[in-house]
């Protein structure tokens, strides 16, 4: 198969704790030197979820990130927050703050920042901006400053108590504007978590198994809302959200419109018709994608995602399919898969439930279509650092 090169849709960055200052609007650097004075006199690390095996400098430092992911074989990457100014909780990627104010600040500072860092190498790293959707108006402006300014796509936001629901039509504005600058929008798992207090082993594992649920609220809202009907160019990907949650859901979306017209009568009963056509599974082929971070048959087994078994047999059922799949690293995340990307790489070459083209579609060709890179001008950088997949496919 000759060499391929790895383009992750899960990678988390930052800028360093002092390195983010400029970036903030001048009426808010006074509040952010104090604040970073006194982390400091605490002796609080700076940074954010990070894996031991990584080095702290990986989240802002352009050379050190890039000279680690090629190691592993990866040419390019999507990313998405590992902190921002303000924010209460330094683990937390998306940087929830005290008060809106200082919020809006830190995500700004973010983004401005996240251009500089994806022009350190061009065509290389797709920055996603963070952008809230309360403020409808705003985030049509913001949305295309970020276009403006080198960002390529926007992350969904995730959904606090109160906020204004994706099926809400009052956001088709912010939909219309991705639809025309071509901004694929992307979804990451840990969204909207319900934060559990005490933080023991339960709500650990609670959160473990709920964030799935939680991450792909989205999904069905949005087909549910028609927002795929009225923007069908509009592309969405789900990344590190446990697949598994999606088959399910997408089976009992299809299931309540196939029992009957009960749902649909009680809607029009309410004033409501139905804002799409179609079936769940055929907007999900049309307009979203996978990242499984970290990829392996233990988040789902390969047969149950591709529909092929490992006899070569077609499996009855919806999958999401080997075309709609993309590889994530995670780094440099506690939980990412950094260093055994060689045994993942292994375990999708060797399964019978993949071809090869599956195999260069999963772990670069469906990303580059998704988030818009170009392959040509990548070539040089996978001959260089690539994998050789034959290697993976000989004999121990």
């Amino acid at each position: 198969m000759g060499k391929i090169g790895i383009i992750s849709v899960d990678g988390h960055v930052k800028a360093s704790r002092r390195g983010f200052r400029n970036y903030l609007d001048p009426e808010f650097r006074d509040e952010y030197d104090a604040l970073v004075a006194s982390q400091e006199a605490e002796g609080i690390p700076d940074a954010g979820n990070i894996s031991p095996e990584c080095a702290v400098e990986a989240q802002w430092d352009s050379k050190t990130r890039q000279q680690a992911l090629e190691s592993v074989g990866v040419v390019a990457e999507v990313l998405f927050p590992n902190g921002m100014p303000f924010q209460v909780n330094r683990l937390e990627d998306f940087g929830k703050a005290q008060d809106r104010r200082l919020g809006r600040a830190g995500l700004m500072a973010y983004n401005r920042w996240l251009a500089d860092f994806c022009a350190e190498l061009p065509g290389r790293r797709f920055g996603n901006a963070v952008v809230s959707f309360g403020n409808v108006e705003r985030a049509v402006e913001d949305i295309r400053w970020a276009k403006d300014h080198g960002l390529q796509g926007v992350m969904v936001p995730f959904l606090r108590p109160g906020d204004r629901l994706l099926f809400d039509p009052e956001l088709d504005p912010i939909w219309a504007v991705c639809d025309e600058l071509e901004m694929p929008l992307t979804q990451h798992g840990g969204a909207g978590i319900e934060p559990y207090v005490p933080m023991g082993f339960a709500s650990i594992i609670t959160l473990a198994i709920e964030s799935g649920f939680f991450s792909i609220r989205s999904l069905w809202q949005m087909i549910a809302g028609g927002v795929f009907e009225r923007f069908p160019q509009l592309q969405l990907s789900f990344v590190e959200t446990q697949a598994t949650f999606m088959k399910a859901a997408l089976w009992r979306f299809d299931n309540l419109l196939e029992v009957g017209d009960d749902w649909m009568d009680f809607a029009r009963m309410m004033g409501r018709d139905r804002p799409f056509t179609g079936r769940a599974a055929e907007f999900f082929a049309t307009n979203c994608h996978v990242g499984l971070s970290p990829f392996t048959n233990k988040q789902i087994p390969f047969d149950d995602l591709t529909g092929i078994a490992e006899s070569g047999e077609k499996l009855d059922g919806w999958h999401i399919g080997a075309d709609r799949t993309m590889f994530g690293v995670d780094f440099p995340h506690f939980e990412s898969r950094y260093c055994v990307v060689e045994d993942e790489v292994r375990a999708l070459t060797e399964s019978p439930c993949f071809t090869d083209s599956d195999v260069e579609n999963v772990l670069f060709r469906n990303a580059a279509d998704v988030y818009g890179f170009d392959l040509a001008a990548l070539a040089p950088e996978v001959e260089r650092v690539g994998l050789e997949l034959d290697h993976f496919r000989a004999p121990a």
